[in-house]
């Protein structure tokens, strides 16, 4: 998994189908740190979206996976480059948090 530094933001709201997140609509995301990151296929990444605990608590959501361009059913809806998701799947930070 990449440096959370490293982490770039998705809209989780956009899975496209069962392990397939859509990254983003440009050929740029931006790092947590606010860096911009050209995409590339093959390259692997580390999605995160800002979510909270069931007490507001922050718990960012987060998945890694190898970046693709996206399929044409989504791409005539604007999506450029998805993120196929590791068997890991979509999970919490507290999950990696916890000892």
């Amino acid at each position: 998994m990449n440096p959370k530094s490293e982490w770039v933001l998705a809209d989780f709201n956009g899975i496209l189908e069962p392990g397939l997140l859509c990254l983003s609509h440009t050929d740029e995301v931006q790092t947590a740190e606010g860096h911009t990151i050209s995409l590339q296929e093959g390259m692997v990444l580390t999605a995160f979206d800002l979510d909270t605990d069931e007490y507001g608590n922050p718990d960012n959501i987060f998945a890694t996976g190898v970046v693709e361009k996206s399929p044409l059913y989504a791409q005539c809806k604007g999506s450029l480059w998805s993120l196929r998701i590791d068997s890991n799947g979509i999970r919490n930070e507290s999950d990696i948090n916890r000892v």
